[in-house]
């Protein structure tokens, strides 16, 4: 653990010359795993002749990347005809396009940009356009859509959207046309709220998520109108509804990524809750089968944990196939565990939008949301979790410490920021127990609920050379089969129909640990160079940020200069500069 160790000792000198900058500090606009299918209107002459003018519009320009920075613009390079942008937009306004006054850039996230259309009188429009990474490709407007329509329908604050394209256009990109949303960024106060103003948001925010609880959906996949399916894709019609809305395949990009776009396989929708589980593994086999090769985890900070040797895709097949055989043995007894369950996906106080009152004017960006039985989607947002924390985890009510006010300045910074982290996720808890008593029986009515919401998202992952997760979500259902294993007749528990020899179990814990300083290595990289964990930073921290980098990565090699093997392999290893991403 060369690299680590080395950095161990840098982080005491860069602490000293004040470089601790939290991450947070850059801004925040969330990057892709990886490199996706580029842009799928590749030629229309209205575009090309426009580029020079518009070229701001066209590019990334919210901010930079310490690593492979040129294939994170190419991923979000995408041109259009801006002045057909502002014929459909007019349209969709019922005024005609001479009444346009300004079209601007108003946003980038992760898999949109985000324009605003102004008309002489004041209205607007919002148009996002998803970048060329962003996949499925058709599917995803269209699931976003009709998401968003149910929800308004469900007294469910959302965009309301004006028109959308789907398909090739004269605006040579797809878009979805949406009222803006009156209200800012929860994110632009969250961290500053009192106590009560905390708990007026998250009383919001439950009360919105026992609507999603409390809809009638008949099967899990993704919500499109009919109309937008392909005639031969499977459908799932919504009950009670005359206007199309179905249930039809996932629109979650990891059914969707790269090679998998092209595979023959189940996609969805399933009305069982064994078919939901067996389906993501499904697929995931089905890509290893037709196209892994072995390589490194994209995450290198991890390549040291795997011994600096690529990873055979073969051994996450086989764990697959162990975690197949578990299925039977996950699903709740109770059936209301797997009622078909729409939830937000990844809600952020960033897609939060409040008034100055702190009312909730609206939910945003529904991109990529899935229908999955209740237990499997479950639980509190990450943003507002702190499961890391005991206190938390044992449901204690949070409170600050006795001896706050003689603590020095850093200790009591610490101290209030545990509390208010603590204070989040208890009282999400309590209001959720209180006002969306289906979810609560979901998330804390089976024991084993946690350990197989974890297995099934790591069964789901686009394999990208990380064989360990999935290995050691294994291992916790082989050492807790008692929880899984339902009691035959005369009482006995059935055989596990997984094997893990103590040795390989050893293995595994090894490993889990080596992984979390792979992570921790990340990390306190990312808050020393002042940049997010995905490697992304601002503008204006961008020069600073890579100087630092490069002073770090010069002092840890200059430590090893006597051992260039492990020089080597620190380089291979380091996450914060350009490689090769298919490797």
């Amino acid at each position: 653990m060369a690299l680590h160790a080395s950095l161990r000792g840098l982080h005491q000198t860069t602490y000293r010359l004040g470089w601790w900058t939290p991450a947070l500090r850059g801004i925040a606009f969330v990057t892709s795993l990886s490199p996706c299918p580029r842009r799928a209107f590749a030629s229309c002459e209205a575009v090309q002749d426009e580029y020079q003018d518009n070229n701001e519009l066209f590019e990334f320009t919210s901010g930079r990347w310490i690593s492979n920075e040129s294939l994170r613009l190419a991923e979000r390079r995408m041109p259009f005809n801006v002045s057909e942008l502002k014929r459909v937009a007019a349209k969709a306004l019922n005024k005609p396009v001479e009444d346009v006054k300004t079209l601007r850039k108003i946003a980038e996230g992760g898999f949109n940009r985000i324009l605003e259309v102004t008309m002489n009188d004041g209205a607007s429009i919002l148009a996002r356009l998803p970048y060329p990474l962003t996949v499925p490709r058709r599917l995803a407007v269209a699931s976003e859509v009709a998401t968003l329509d149910l929800l308004r329908a469900n007294g469910i604050c959302v965009p309301q959207v004006l028109a959308y394209s789907t398909g090739e256009n004269a605006v040579c990109a797809e878009y979805m046309l949406m009222e803006r949303t009156p209200g800012k960024p929860l994110s632009s106060v969250w961290v500053h709220l009192t106590d009560d103003e905390r708990f007026k948001i998250l009383h919001q925010i439950v009360t919105m998520e026992a609507k999603l609880f409390a809809m009638k959906l008949p099967a899990s996949g993704s919500i499109y109108y009919s109309r937008d399916l392909p005639p031969k894709m499977p459908r799932i019609y919504i009950p009670g509804l005359d206007n199309g809305l179905c249930i039809g395949p996932y629109a979650h990009s990891v059914w969707w990524y790269g090679e998998r776009k092209d595979l023959d396989i189940d996609r969805g929708p399933h009305n069982n809750p064994q078919h939901v589980l067996r389906s993501f593994a499904d697929k995931e086999l089905a890509w290893i089968h037709a196209h892994g090769r072995p390589r490194y985890p994209s995450d290198r900070e991890y390549i040291e944990s795997f011994g600096h040797k690529k990873q055979d895709p073969e051994e996450h097949a086989s764990s697959l196939e162990g975690y197949l055989r578990l299925v039977p043995y996950l699903v709740p007894a109770d059936p209301t565990s797997y009622t078909p369950t729409l939830r937000r996906p990844d809600l952020t106080p960033n897609n939060i939008l409040i008034t100055d009152n702190l009312i909730v004017t609206g939910f945003i960006d529904w991109q990529h949301a899935m229908v999955l039985p209740a237990w499997l989607t479950a639980g509190i947002p990450p943003a507002f979790e702190n499961h890391v924390d005991e206190g938390s985890r044992g449901l204690q009510i949070p409170k600050l410490p006795d001896d706050l006010q003689s603590m020095d300045k850093t200790a009591r910074a610490r101290a209030e920021e545990q509390y208010r982290r603590r204070h989040i996720h208890f009282w999400y808890l309590a209001l959720t127990r209180q006002l969306n008593e289906q979810h609560w029986r979901a998330y804390m009515g089976h024991d084993g609920a946690f350990i197989t919401r974890n297995m099934f998202l790591q069964a789901g992952m686009i394999w990208q050379g990380n064989n360990a997760h999935l290995q050691i979500d294994l291992s916790q259902v082989v050492r807790n089969w008692s929880v899984f294993a339902s009691s035959s007749a005369d009482g006995s528990i059935p055989t596990c129909p997984v094997v893990i020899e103590e040795q390989e179990m050893q293995r595994r814990e090894n490993l889990r640990i080596s992984l979390q300083e792979g992570d921790a290595f990340r990390t306190n990289m990312s808050e020393m160079m002042g940049v997010l964990p995905d490697g992304s930073v601002s503008h204006e921290n961008f020069r600073v940020a890579k100087e630092r980098e490069s002073m770090i990565r010069e002092g840890v090699l200059t430590k090893l200069k006597d051992d260039p093997l492990e020089a080597e392999r620190v380089l291979l290893t380091w996450p914060f500069h350009d490689f090769d991403e298919d490797e």
